[in-house]
Order: C-alpha cells, then structure tokens, then sequence
C-alpha cells in the first residue's frame, strides 16, 4: 500500500468507538467488506497509521492524491456520483443491520454507519482513482454534497422480493468468538444463479479521463505535504531567526559610554603623536 496524504493529528478530534479509536478498527472493517462486497469496496477505505502525531493515509495506489475540492468541477462530478452509489448502496444494508434483533449485526450496522458518514468523510482522488479519509471529525458534509437531482439518478435498484433481507450482508453462522464476520451467504431464487449479494457493476467504478495536474499544484502539493511532517523543524528554524535578529538589533543600538572612551583614546593618541614629532 503506498503512501497517499498526511495531516497533523491534532487539528480534527478522532471518533469513538467503545473503548477505543474508530480508525483502530480498519482491519475489521477491510475484512467484512471484502468478503460482503468485495475487492473494490474494500480499496475505497484508505489505512491511517498514526505516527508521531502525523496520520500516514495508505491505500492501493503509488502516488499521492488530493482532496475532491482542489479539482475542477466535471471531476468532482463524476467522483461524487460515484461515491454517493456507493453510499446509498451500503446505507440499504445499514438500515437493516441496525434493525436486526442480533446484537453482532446492530455493532456492525453502527460502525458502519459512523465510517460511511458524509459529515466525516473526505475523498481523496486523481480524477481516476479515489478513497476516503475516516475515523476523525472532518465536518466535511459542504465539500462532500451533491445536489439532489444526481442523487436521484444513481439510486441503487430495489432488490427482488424473494431476497430475505436478514441474509443481505453477514451470515446466519453466529460464532461468538469469531473475530471478523463470516462471508455473504449467496441466494438462491427461482430465476436467478447464486451470486453474492452488491458485487460492484463496471459502470460503479469506470474510471473518468485522467486529469491533468499542472505544475504550480504539484509544487503546493509538495509544500503542504512537507509542512505536515516537519512543522516541527520550521518552528524551530522561525525562533532562531527572531532570537538571532533581536540580537543584531540590539548590538546595532548605539552606546553613549563606549563612543566617550573612543573619543578619550583619539585625543590621547593625537597627544602622543605631537610629543613625539
């Protein structure tokens, strides 16, 4: 996985989850996604590592991406029609992980409820691909809007009626001590070969033209990024330079004391100088 964004820690508060962070969850959270969605849903969660208050964004692509609002407007578009798919998509399956009457499934429905969150996601891309920052509180919601009449148009299609939907995303196999969640059980129905349920189509995820990032963003890019890991050195760097400035100001100052006793040692070398002609 390489590395695609940074941000200092301490400008947004990370969520909660239990005892512990929501962002500590990923390899859960990969896990289901995996064997409920599959491999591309999986891709659209970028791994935070957390490293000396600096949280390292990895996921499955080799360069660094940007944030959706620093692209022009076509590309956001097509980003954001994408990702309110997806959204709409896993919110169906949300909705009826949280009504269930098992506990395991209500846990699920609700941490993938605070993932999957608009206020709190922030999508990253290249105008091709793209994934998502979780786990703080972005309050994100302005930049992750999309005006209602695209939502409309990418609505997810109603599942057929002979689809249990106590067997949408986890297995009936309720092991207690089992650490992620068993795979999707595929459906069987009069017209239909199994299959499991919401594999992405190809047209969810058919990348859009690449964009073409100009040179003077590529260099803000890499201004931003090194401001992120070495804030630290660029402070101490400033408070040499104005402890170091005070100083010259000050020795710049003129000194009444010290001009007195130069003009005593000109006299007295002048005297010196007729006594011995």
């Amino acid at each position: 996985m390489g590395l695609v964004y940074a941000l200092n820690a301490s400008d947004y508060e990370p969520i909660s989850y239990g005892d512990n962070y929501l962002y500590q969850q990923y390899d859960k959270l990969a896990s289901f996604l995996l064997k409920n969605y599959g491999v591309e849903y999986k891709q659209i969660l970028s791994k935070p590592v957390l490293n000396n208050g600096i949280v390292n964004w990895h996921a499955d692509y080799d360069f660094e991406l940007s944030r959706i609002g620093d692209l022009n407007k076509q590309t956001q578009l097509n980003i954001k029609k994408q990702y309110w798919e997806l959204k709409n998509r896993l919110d169906n399956d949300i909705d009826t992980l949280e009504h269930s009457p098992l506990p395991e499934k209500k846990k699920w429905g609700a941490m993938l409820r605070q993932v999957f969150d608009d206020e709190n996601n922030v999508i990253l891309t290249d105008g091709n691909f793209w994934c998502l920052l979780w786990g703080w509180k972005f309050k994100n919601k302005s930049e992750n809007y999309l005006a209602p009449e695209f939502i409309n148009l990418i609505q997810p299609e109603p599942i057929a009626d002979e689809v249990e939907s106590e067997e949408k995303i986890v297995s009936e196999n309720s092991e207690e001590d089992s650490v992620y969640v068993e795979p999707i059980e595929t459906i069987e129905t009069t017209t239909l070969e199994q299959e499991p349920l919401f594999v992405p189509n190809n047209e969810s995820f058919e990348p859009v033209a690449k964009t073409k990032v100009s040179f003077w963003y590529k260099l803000k890019r890499f201004f931003r990024n090194f401001v992120y890991r070495y804030w630290g050195l660029l402070f101490f760097i400033l408070l040499v330079l104005f402890i170091f400035c005070i100083l010259q100001k000050c020795t710049k100052q003129d000194c009444n004391e010290v001009e007195e006793l130069n003009r005593h040692l000109d006299s007295l070398n002048t005297e010196i100088e007729n006594r011995c002609q």
